[in-house]
């Protein structure tokens, strides 16, 4: 599973919170985007999801939805 639908599904089954996220994606010194999103659900277990590329971008816009913002 690609980290925007687990994204997806801890946010939705879970009941999980997105707790910390950047604003914008990061680009790597070798020109590669990546993303990081923490999310905590009810129980208090944290979950970091990361990725890099076409992902990143991915779970960026999805976190970016998922928070009502625009991407």
């Amino acid at each position: 599973m690609d980290a925007s639908k687990r994204l997806t599904a801890l946010c939705s089954r879970e009941n999980g919170r997105i707790t910390r996220y950047p604003k914008k994606l990061r680009i790597l010194d070798n020109g590669v985007e990546h993303y990081f999103v923490e999310v905590t659900c009810n129980d208090g277990v944290q979950y970091g999801l990361q990725a890099y590329g076409d992902e990143a971008v991915s779970l960026f816009k999805e976190t970016m939805k998922t928070l009502g913002k625009t991407a």
